[in-house]
């Protein structure tokens, strides 16, 4: 029981890296399942079992990442890290681009991103406290954001009229389902990591894989519920960019603007890991260099917080459109790579302790 407790505190971490504007306002769902149909609901077993090795799988390798020396000077972790850092800006900005769409279309609309703005200043302040500190915030606030989206869901499907789901059996859009379905849980395990690697490394296998079961769980309720509301809601909705947020305003005023206050909570938690991410990558960079690692850690979340503002000007439905996809494949090779260096490694520890005998 205890190891299940410590395990969920680190569960929310995970779902509150994870779920974000993109789950919590709908848009990903659209854009990666709704648009295909109800046949869309019979691939969530394979989400499942993509998302949960994968978890298994990184926070596994996190537990060896930072005590091998083998992969401290690997090249090719060099070269996934660098391109971990233009993945964590395209999720990061999209966080800024999201909660943009949300403050205007809640508050007031300003031609200038004041609300991006805004953001990622409280975030850049809050990674101060850095792991720990986002870790006790998750525990709090998560819970709130999982109980919020299955509210809407349920309220809006108690409320909409039921009819026999179609389910359509086209083979080109069951292909790019599969690829959909695949990329999603890529996207979302290459960009949450660093998190996933940290996680790993305070934790023991047997509560790995509490933490891998209970976040695909979580995430596979809140995906098929979404997807079941969207579709049983007018077509139009397909169209929205904040579909969730439209329908939580449909059912009252008060409703929908705290449904706004959760949708804000859900980027807030991801632009957090983002962005500790992106430092902390940068900061390992310059561990050998203690004068340039001191002077250089406000610039780095300085750089990080200029760099997120400036992508998200291209807006959020641009940035899920056009770049998760993208994300999703170099997730699936990060997968199958941290696989092949756990085996290097293992090999390397296993010859060193024979070299080490025979002296």
């Amino acid at each position: 029981m205890k190891d299940f407790f410590y395990s969920l505190k680190f569960s929310f971490l995970i779902l509150g890296a994870i779920i974000g504007a993109g789950l919590a306002s709908g848009q990903e769902i659209v854009v990666f399942f709704a648009q295909y149909g109800f046949v869309s609901l019979l691939f969530l077993p394979l989400i499942f079992i993509v998302i949960y090795l994968g978890l298994k799988q990184i926070m596994g390798f996190g537990k060896i990442c930072y005590t091998s020396d083998f992969l401290k000077n690997n090249k090719t972790m060099m070269f996934f890290d660098y391109l971990s850092l233009i993945f964590l800006t395209i999720i990061g900005s999209a966080m800024l681009a999201g909660a943009n769409e949300l403050c205007n279309s809640v508050i007031r609309k300003f031609n200038f991103p004041i609300y991006s703005l805004a953001l990622i200043i409280i975030s850049s302040i809050i990674l101060i406290f850095g792991f720990k500190g986002i870790l006790k915030l998750s525990v709090y606030i998560v819970p709130f954001i999982i109980f919020g989206i299955i509210f809407i869901s349920i309220k809006t499907l108690l409320s909409s009229p039921l009819s026999a789901p179609s389910f359509s059996t086209d083979l080109p859009s069951i292909g790019l389902l599969i690829f959909s379905c695949v990329s999603y849980s890529c996207c979302n395990l290459a960009t949450t990591n660093r998190v996933l690697y940290d996680c790993g490394n305070k934790l023991n296998n047997k509560q790995i894989k509490y933490v891998s079961y209970t976040v695909t769980s979580v995430l596979l309720l809140l995906i098929g519920t979404i997807i079941l509301t969207i579709l049983l809601s007018d077509n139009a909705i397909l169209f929205l960019q904040l579909p969730l947020l439209y329908l939580a305003y449909l059912i009252s005023k008060p409703v929908g603007l705290c449904f706004s206050l959760v949708m804000f909570l859900s980027i807030l938690t991801t632009l957090f890991s983002t962005q500790y991410s992106f430092v902390n990558i940068l900061n390992d960079k310059f561990k050998g260099n203690h004068v340039l690692k001191k002077k250089t850690k406000a610039t780095q979340i300085l750089f990080c917080a200029l760099l997120f503002f400036l992508i998200s000007l291209i807006g959020f439905n641009g940035i899920i459109k056009y770049f998760y996809s993208i994300i999703g494949a170099f997730g699936f090779v990060m997968i199958v790579w941290s696989m092949e260096l756990s085996s290097k490694t293992s090999f390397n520890s296993a010859n060193n302790k024979i070299h080490s005998a025979s002296k």
